[in-house]
This record gives C-alpha cells, structure tokens and sequence, in this order.
C-alpha cells in the first residue's frame, strides 16, 4: 500500500506543475473582457472573441485523446505548449480582429489537448481506490491559478500595464513547453501493456447511457462555471473588483479540494455532482442580484465550494463509468462538451447584453442551468443511486 501510495505521490508531482501553469495561461485571460472593451470594440465582437478560446478548446477535445493513444505523454505536451506560446503571442496585435481572432483560438486548442493529455494520463495511471482523492488534488492547480494568474492579471490592466498583461500568457505557455517535455513516456507504454483490449470506439463510448448523462450534467454545470468570464464586465459596469469574486472562489476551492480530498473517494459521487452545480448557480444568481464587493466575496466563496468539489468528482465518474480502453475517448470527450458551456456563454452574454443587461444575463443563464441540474438530479441521478445501493445490498446479502 506505501508503495502504491507512494507511486501516485510521484505522478501527482509530475503532473501538478504542467497543470497549474496551463491553467495560468488560460485563467490570466479571464479578465482579457476589460481589455478588449478599452478597444472599443462591439459587444457581439468581444463575446465571440472570448468565445473563440473555448470553441478551439472543444473541437479539439477529440483529437488529444487520439494523440495520447498514438504520440504519447510527452511529445503532446510539448507541441502543444509550443503552440499555446504562438497563441498568445498573437493577442499583442490589436490592430487586427482577424489576428486576435486567431490567437484565441490556437491558444485554446492548445490548452485543450495540453490539459485532456494530463488528465486522461492520470485517469489511466491511478487506481479506483484513490481516484477521487487524485484527482482533488491535481485539480487543485486550476483555482491556484484563478488566485494566482488571475488578479496579477486585472492588476496588470487596472493599473494600466497592457505589455506586462499580455506577456504573462506567452512566457507561462513556454514554461508549459519545458514541463511536458520532463513527463515520462515510460508510465504509458505499462498501462498499455496491461489494457487488453484495442482502444475503444466512439460508437462504445456513446452507448453508454450513464455517460451521456454525466456529459449532460457535466454540461450545464459548464453553463454556470462559464458565468466566471464575464464577471469583469459586472464589476466594472458597478464599479467592483472582480477579483473579489474570482480570487475568494479560487481559495474556497482549494481549501475544499485540501481538505476533503479524500472525502470525495467516499462519497456518493452519483448523487452529488449536480447540487454542486445548483450551488454555484445558487452564488451566481446572488451576484446577479445583489453586486457588490461584500456578495462579490460571498458569492465567490459559495461558487469555488461548489466548483471545488464539482470538478474533480466530474472527472472522477468519468474514470468509476469507463473501461480503461475507453478512458482517454472518455476523458476527451467530457472535457469537449464542458467546453461547449464555456463556448455557449460569452455568446449568450454578447448578444443579450444589450437586451438584458449585465445581471440580468447571469440571472437568466443561472435559473435556467440550475432549474435543469434539478430535473436531472430528481429524474436521473437520485434514481441511479438507489439502484446502484439495492444492487450492493443485493451482492452483500449473497
């Protein structure tokens, strides 16, 4: 046992660093709205700049997951760091829509291979007694950047370094670059010697029915999550300080995910995951309704315990529902349609804005995803519960 322990001790140490510092490079962005309205550029424009980002990152999804089945670890890594540099790079041309345009895109699909490779990497290394516990942990890194990156970021810009802010994404792509290429190949070639079947197919992995589910939910928590990017617009329409909200939710969830690392191995996983989406939909709609820095904190706070828990138990099922052959598809997979919230939600805002306004557009976007994690937690995931608890009742009694 301290051997295994040991074993997922040295590859969460492995893999932590490339997954804290790609989420800087992608989280440092958050607050890149207030920037790009000092361009003066139109609503419509701004949201589907923001968007682009996630839309790249989730066409891309599929192709990681045949990467790592084909290049591997590390190769992955490092040409998908290389790409993320030439990305960011692109953002310091402002001049051009056409340019920034691009950057946002090659920079999001690079992250979106970078950060699939290190997860489904982990889903097929660790075991399912530790899995929960694993993933908490590594995840950790993404809301150490959103306490990190983020606000040296909107600080970069309220104090108007535009050169400094910009130059933080290629810089960290590169450090990004270095640490892929130190994750060994040699941990792979095991695991694949001990899959006995081919890798599996699309057409398997979509047949399973608890998985689109868990696709479905996974989904609409994105919804809520993506509200996240378009807080700096409330906060400087009121007069805030958006790091109040990022940065609070970003410890919240560290100090859960610290915390209760090992708690999340013992939960119901099943049954949990949506009321952690409700929750952040909860913090959501009392930023919307009551925008100041005092709820600002609050509302953060409520939301990284909510996304604190949420994420890694998400990945979690993803690992507790499918074969290892399908693991890397799966993981893939997940992460694609989660994207597709963050892709949905800057265009929502950039074309209700002008209708709705600010808050008005969370508050619609937070009732709507939360109303839907209630219906399929009542209708699907409670019922999947209980099966699952008469069927180990059942095996037990044998």
């Amino acid at each position: 046992m301290f051997a295994k322990m040991s074993q997922d001790a040295r590859l969460l140490v492995k893999l932590f660093l490339p997954y804290f510092f790609i989420h800087c490079a992608s989280h440092v962005y958050l607050t890149y709205g207030r920037l790009l309205q000092s361009y003066e550029l139109s609503p419509e424009v701004i949201g589907w700049t923001l968007s682009v980002y996630y839309i790249a990152t989730m066409t891309i999804r599929p192709l990681a997951g045949w990467l790592l089945e084909n290049f591997g670890i590390r190769r992955t890594l490092v040409w998908s760091g290389a790409f993320s540099f030439v990305g960011c790079f692109f953002l310091f041309f402002k001049q051009s829509v056409i340019l920034l345009f691009i950057g946002r895109a090659v920079s999001g699909a690079s992250y979106g291979v970078y950060s699939a490779g290190l997860l489904s990497y982990q889903a097929l290394c660790v075991s399912e007694k530790t899995r929960g516990k694993m993933f908490s942990l590594l995840v950790v890194g993404s809301t150490l950047s959103m306490a990190s990156a983020t606000p040296l970021g909107e600080w970069f810009l309220l104090s108007s370094r535009e050169t400094l802010y910009l130059a933080v994404g290629p810089v960290l792509s590169a450090l990004c670059c270095l640490l892929g290429g130190r994750v060994g190949e040699g941990e792979m070639g095991e695991i694949r010697a001990c899959v006995e079947k081919p890798w599996g197919t699309y057409n398997e992995l979509f047949s399973l029915r608890p998985f689109l589910l868990l696709v479905i939910t996974g989904t609409t928590i994105a919804l809520v999550d993506a509200t996240i990017i378009n807080i700096p617009l409330l906060s400087a329409e009121r007069g805030l300080v958006a790091s109040y909200f990022l940065t609070s939710s970003a410890v919240a969830a560290v100090v859960v995910r610290m915390m209760g690392s090992s708690l999340i191995n013992t939960l119901p996983r099943v049954v949990l995951l949506a009321p952690c989406g409700i929750l952040m939909a909860g913090a959501t709609i009392l930023t919307s309704l009551f925008p100041t820095d005092l709820v600002f904190i609050a509302g953060g706070t409520l939301f990284g315990a909510g996304i604190g828990v949420g994420w890694p138990m998400l990945h979690a099922l993803v690992a507790d529902f499918l074969d290892p052959e399908l693991l890397p598809k799966g993981s893939s997979t997940a992460l694609l349609f989660y994207d597709g919230g963050f892709s949905a939600a800057p265009l929502i805002a950039g074309y209700f804005l002008p209708f709705l306004g600010t808050a008005g557009t969370f508050l619609a976007v937070s009732l709507a995803s939360g109303g839907l994690l209630v219906l399929v937690e009542i209708f699907y995931w409670l019922p999947l519960y209980g099966k699952l608890r008469s069927l180990r009742a059942g095996k037990s009694a044998d």
